[in-house]
């Protein structure tokens, strides 16, 4: 009877870490998640840029640097080493959203992107717009946004083309 017991005291005492490993696996993801949604909260408040992967660009597609137009002017997105996603989306890293920045207005790349005439959002995600241009020079730039409209850090910009509309 007394190895009995003494085994079951044993078995007990081996399988403690074990319930005791659960629990702290189950209450991790908890805190991951609390530590997540307050790391979003005050990158919003605090207007903190998000961190861009190595390596990611943005360009432009169509039309080239030197091109001849008529208006509308389709403009088509690129990008490589991130994701597209609608604006708003904060818990997939490495996603973002397109900016055009028509004719170089002024940006600070350490706020999110105001809209204007001359910065267009595609917060839904799009990767191609049509743009009514009035005929002269027009110089076009992508810059890719977080989830609050705010440039990545290092920034994910396209090279500026120069285009002529007709």
């Amino acid at each position: 009877m007394k190895s009995y017991f003494a085994t079951l005291s044993l078995l007990t005492l081996l399988a403690t870490p074990v319930l005791a490993a659960e629990k702290t696996d189950k209450y991790a993801d908890y805190k991951n998640m609390a530590k997540q949604q307050a790391g979003n909260y005050a990158a919003e408040k605090l207007n903190l840029p998000t961190a861009s992967p190595a390596g990611a660009r943005a360009y432009i597609i169509s039309p080239k640097d030197g091109d001849t137009v008529t208006s509308p002017v389709t403009v088509v997105f690129g990008l490589s080493g991130m994701g597209v996603a609608p604006a708003g989306i904060k818990d997939v890293a490495n996603v973002g959203h397109h900016h055009l920045l028509i004719d170089a207005p002024t940006v600070d790349f350490a706020a999110p992107l105001p809209m204007t005439d001359q910065i267009k959002h595609f917060g839904a995600g799009q990767t191609e717009t049509q743009l009514a241009l009035k005929p002269g020079t027009h110089k076009l730039q992508l810059v890719l946004g977080d989830w609050k409209h705010q440039p990545f850090n290092p920034s994910v910009q396209s090279e500026v083309i120069t285009i002529t509309v007709k």
